[in-house]
């Protein structure tokens, strides 16, 4: 059986609206606090599981990744401040060479958080899948007091396949 995830980011601020958009799509849902634990929670699911097929992350991001506690987040590259809590592209690609962690041919991973356009890239070049990333500000679209699902961007939302820019999908992306 193949695995749909949506990821809810802790430790940075708003994890309970991460958690009602990770619950909203219906996927199992995971929540990890440091990049280590995130790769960890990916492995597990793998081990038993077999591939991912989609994964839908909610959190706070910047040009080189993934927020989570105290600069121990999911980055495409190491930085200045981070702890060893901290997990990398490279973490990824190594797991993924092990069979630790498998994504499906043509697996998808959707990026709302703020500013990952180059990172959407990188990953994307890494699970050889198609990431969806927005390279601006991200917020969800709200209709009558109520998130709609729909994801909005201050620049675009870009889709990569395998590393390459597939298409340009435009200021509004759903989530669920």
């Amino acid at each position: 059986m193949n695995i749909a995830a949506s990821v809810s980011a802790q430790g940075y601020g708003n994890e309970a609206a991460f958690d009602y958009r990770a619950e909203m799509t219906g996927h199992l849902i995971i929540k990890p606090s440091t990049g280590h634990e995130f790769l960890n929670m990916l492995a597990d699911l793998c081990q038993y599981q077999k591939s991912i097929y989609l994964l839908k992350i909610f959190s706070h991001s910047y040009p080189r990744g993934i927020i989570m506690s105290n600069w121990s987040g999911f980055y495409d590259e190491p930085g200045p401040s981070d702890t060893k809590r901290a997990a990398y592209l490279s973490d990824l690609a190594g797991r993924i060479h092990k069979g630790e962690i498998q994504f499906i041919t043509d697996s998808q991973i959707l990026l709302f958080g703020c500013d990952l356009g180059s990172f959407s890239q990188k990953l994307s070049s890494v699970t050889g899948g198609i990431v969806v990333g927005s390279d601006g500000g991200t917020y969800p679209e709200i209709w009558g007091n109520r998130e709609t699902g729909v994801f909005l961007s201050t620049g675009n939302w870009l889709v990569y396949k395998n590393g390459s820019l597939a298409y340009n999908a435009g200021k509004r992306y759903r989530a669920w």
